[in-house]
């Protein structure tokens, strides 16, 4: 190959590596949110791309220049200006966020969009350097592209679209290349104007059709029309749930989705919403991340008419707030008495409905925008326009304190004072089986009151009956209850809640079947997971003289704590009867109050306030650790070299006390290796003879002595009982040191030593 071939095919190379990472850090740009002229940004890539490639040939180049850079920041932060905290304290702030972000925590903040795609950029040129320049395998590039680029269109940035198309453009072209330069390796020997003449035919044809392939596929015809076949769609996201996240899938999109009432049916624990029981599809979709402060049920719906089958809706009274209004209906008495004040931050991910979700007791609700909340008398709420995709909102929740204490501290609450007190007692005429009625009789017995007649029908559902989600469909002709009580004697939470609803009505408990979500998968102190399949159903039962209590009758689930003896801090100045008459001017200032001190809205998510200090003392040990890491990054080529080095001569003094025979195997080998990494290995069953005549053109020879030579000498003594003399030893000692030099020529000084003392992708022995 001529020079100007090897000029050509190296222009190629390196403009094929920018339009590489100029197509994946421009579909990365827009994915986080980065507003840059496209001109500005391709000579950032071009530039940050460059250096990338000339430091990953260079190694040590880089860590001279890294080496400079830190002494001389030690000396002007000493001498001139304290710039160093400063530059850690952003540094921590950067590295954090991006963790958070990576975390779904939270989004990269402004001031760091540029310093982290920048970061994205260098990370992505090592990448495809790494494998056009070195590794040469340019296959492996398809796993993160094609990747990338799927991701980005299934997330609607349509740009992916013609990003795609210029990567594959360049990939063929590629290809063609490496077709080529296969070829004339495997060849013997190759003239320069044949190769030349040869190279430009190949490369035009290849170019050629590599530009007609993309551009058919371009403007082949389109639709963003999916199919509209319900079963078939119902059958493919059983089987696998991703495909509902797909771009032909996009309800979740404020600009282009739906939202609609929670309807529990959609959660794959109950198949419509005519019939209860039967099998379960559980949904691995993430819907929403719950900032608590524990293990939180995510009330949905209410429902208080059982029909023998199944639950359904009854007329309910909705009443409008605005945004921060408190709803709670109690005195400011009241809640410093018998709750304590806490509040759940919800974001939306792959889920969109006008439901808000909140735990019993809410009293307002806070969310950007100016939105009337809908409450019911059951306490549920919704949006009419909905919480869509990456939206969030904050809940404050009126939390009861325990049963004992509430009891302790005198509340007194009536069955007669509750709403429409018959829907919580109705009861499916001749639905409910004689031996279900004998059976709560037996359960409750011994009990005294309404609350230990509850406790014992919850124990006695957990203890009796077998969680499965395994289960058979419940027969037409039987009572759902009494199938479960007597002849299944397993399921899940719609069966034990729909059986304890029913058994408290019997005894006069008015009770109402809850359906939503159970926030109990921690993934970080603070923060859970929600997925479809954290669907949950449970109970809520009015007890005198505490109210509504929430019970949990299924047994792969945990009993809420109700015997507790933390107190409230009550203040005995408070008049609750003044507290009354000025409730509404109270609750409203006393709310937005906490709001504003307590937290902050930015970039979409609702952020609970940390402690100033141990904020700071976390930083303080943070900045530590990053200059320790800084040390040590640079502390460590110096020592690996300083090893590696005496590891190294150490070998070959002790090679030096191998016999004759010994030593040729061992220079051989190393010459063999020396011949591969200049880009000849020898073949698989290729043997040594063979190899010898196919590359001996490639190498120079030593004292008349080629690789024919050496290799006639290597095997004379690894496999004939013939002397081995020391000037044979010596000729492979000089053949090994002149290929050495060819490597150290066909590399450069710097980048052979580093690799030689460094041990990265140097010989193995």
């Amino acid at each position: 190959m001529n020079k100007l071939s090897s000029n050509k095919q190296a222009f190629m190379l390196n403009t094929i590596y920018i339009v590489f990472v100029f197509s994946l850090v421009y579909m990365l740009a827009l994915g986080i949110g980065l507003d840059l002229n496209i001109t500005l940004q391709l000579l950032i890539i071009l530039l940050e791309s460059a250096l990338v490639k000339f430091f990953l040939l260079y190694p040590l180049v880089l860590y001279g220049l890294l080496v400079l850079s830190f002494i001389s920041s030690i000396l002007v932060n000493h001498y001139i200006t304290p710039f160093i905290p400063d530059f850690l304290e952003r540094s921590y702030f950067l590295i954090s966020n991006i963790i958070d972000n990576l975390q779904g925590k939270e989004n990269i903040a402004t001031s760091n969009l540029l310093p982290f795609w920048i970061i994205l950029i260098a990370l992505v040129s090592l990448f495809t350097a790494n494998i056009l320049f070195k590794a040469k395998n340019i296959y492996l590039l398809l796993p993160l592209y094609i990747g990338a680029f799927i991701y980005y269109w299934y997330a609607f940035y349509d740009q992916a679209y013609l990003m795609i198309a210029i990567f594959l453009l360049g990939f063929f072209i590629l290809m063609g290349m490496n077709r080529y330069n296969k070829k004339e390796l495997d060849s013997q020997s190759v003239s320069s104007d044949d190769y030349d003449r040869t190279y430009n035919l190949w490369i035009g044809t290849a170019i050629k059709y590599s530009i007609l392939i993309v551009v058919l596929a371009l403007i082949l015809p389109k639709s963003n029309n999916y199919i509209q076949w319900p079963w078939l769609q119902h059958k493919i996201y059983t089987k696998f749930p991703i495909v509902e996240e797909l771009r032909s899938y996009n309800n979740f999109l404020r600009s282009s989705g739906h939202a609609y009432l929670f309807d529990f049916s959609t959660t794959g624990y109950q198949g419509t919403t005519s019939r209860l029981g039967g099998p379960v599809v559980l949904n691995s979709r993430k819907i929403m991340s719950v900032y608590a402060d524990g293990p939180t049920y995510l009330r949905g719906n209410v429902k208080k008419s059982y029909t023998g089958n199944s639950w359904v809706n009854t007329e309910t009274f909705w009443e409008d707030y605005s945004l921060r209004q408190d709803f709670s209906k109690l005195s400011l008495f009241d809640k410093e008495m018998y709750y304590d004040e806490s509040d759940i931050t919800i974001v939306n991910h792959s889920f969109a409905s006008t439901t808000l979700f909140s735990p019993y007791k809410p009293s307002a609700v806070f969310y950007n925008g100016n939105h009337k909340v809908k409450v019911s008398s059951d306490e549920t709420m919704f949006f009419d326009n909905g919480v869509y995709q990456r939206e969030s909102y904050l809940i404050k929740i009126q939390k009861p304190l325990s049963y004992e204490k509430i009891v302790s501290l005198g509340i007194l609450n009536k069955k007669d004072q509750v709403k429409n007190l018959d829907s919580y007692l109705h009861l499916p005429e001749d639905k409910i089986t004689e031996r279900t009625k004998n059976l709560v009789k037996e359960i409750v017995k011994d009990s005294k009151d309404d609350f230990e007649k509850a406790v014992a029908i919850e124990t006695y559902l957990r203890k009796n009956y077998q969680y499965s989600i395994d289960v058979d469909e419940v027969p037409n002709n039987q009572e759902f209850i009494d199938y479960f009580l007597f002849e299944g004697k397993e399921g899940y939470c719609t069966y034990y809640a729909t059986a304890m609803a029913i058994m408290l009505r019997l005894e006069g408990i008015p009770s109402r079947y809850i359906e939503g979500y159970l926030a109990q998968d921690l993934v970080e102190p603070g923060l859970y997971e929600v997925k479809h399949e954290n669907a949950h159903t449970w109970v809520e039962a009015f007890i005198e003289p505490v109210g509504w209590m929430t019970f949990e009758s299924t047994p792969a689930y945990s009993i809420e704590p109700r015997f507790i003896e933390n107190s409230p801090i009550i203040d005995s100045s408070v008049n609750p009867e003044k507290v009354n008459e000025n409730q509404n001017n109270v609750i409203r200032d006393v709310g937005e109050d906490i709001f504003e001190n307590s937290t902050d809205i930015e970039d979409g998510k609702i952020n609970p306030s940390n402690n100033t200090d141990q904020t700071d003392n976390a930083t303080d040990i943070s900045k530590n650790n990053i200059m320790i890491f800084i040390g040590i990054l640079l502390l460590f080529i110096p020592v690996k070299f300083i090893i590696t080095f005496i590891l190294f001569n150490y070998k070959e003094l002790n090679s030096q006390k191998l016999n004759n025979k010994e030593r040729i195997v061992y220079l051989y080998n190393q010459i063999l290796q020396l011949a591969e990494l200049l880009g000849h290995p020898q073949k698989h069953g290729e043997t040594h003879f063979d190899y010898s005549n196919r590359v001996a053109h490639r190498f120079s020879k030593f004292d008349e002595k080629g690789i024919k030579e050496i290799t006639e000498i290597f095997v004379k003594s690894k496999y004939s009982n013939s002397p081995t003399f020391n000037e044979d030893v010596q000729s492979l000692i000089e053949y090994r040191k002149s290929m050495e030099n060819h490597l150290r020529k066909n590399w450069g000084p710097l980048l052979y030593f580093y690799r030689k003392y460094l041990g990265f992708g140097y010989m193995k022995n």
